[in-house]
């Protein structure tokens, strides 16, 4: 069983996701396990279920390339949860040029031995399937 000291406090929780603030996202994944299990919820485009990093990784770059104008960054909002706890919610907002990007995040995060293992993440799935659909994402080729 996990001990209290391997989940990461709230201001280590806040230097991991400030990686997505500046849009060095190689930086951020490397504290995300190979085998995470993540799940974009939603019924949107880039939702779905994925048993590793790669196969979530993969997904995004198939759905977004091409779309924003240099890096989408996350900035954090809040945190629920770290410090002793296997979860911590982390609440985003987002900042990209395309057109307005301003879309809320929030990813429920569960840690262990520092890294993130499990993620449930929500967004307004609408409003990212227009910004996709009206610039060109692939994910709306053909469709």
């Amino acid at each position: 069983m996990p001990t209290a000291s391997s989940f990461p406090t709230k201001a280590r929780i806040r230097e991991i996701f400030a990686h997505l603030g500046t849009g060095d996202m190689a930086s951020f994944y490397t504290h995300v396990a190979d085998d995470v299990d993540w799940t974009v919820m939603g019924t949107h485009v880039l939702s779905g279920h994925h048993v590793d990093k790669e196969s979530f990784l993969s997904n995004l770059r198939w759905g977004v390339e091409g779309v924003f104008e240099g890096p989408l960054k996350l900035h954090v909002t809040s945190i629920i949860g770290g410090d002793v706890e296997e979860w911590a919610v982390i609440e985003m907002v987002s900042e990209a040029t395309c057109m307005v990007y301003d879309n809320r995040y929030s990813w429920s995060t569960r840690w262990k031995d520092g890294k993130i293992v499990e993620v449930r993440a929500y967004l307004d799935g609408l409003f990212l399937n227009r910004v996709l659909s009206e610039n060109g994402s692939k994910a709306f080729i053909g469709h």
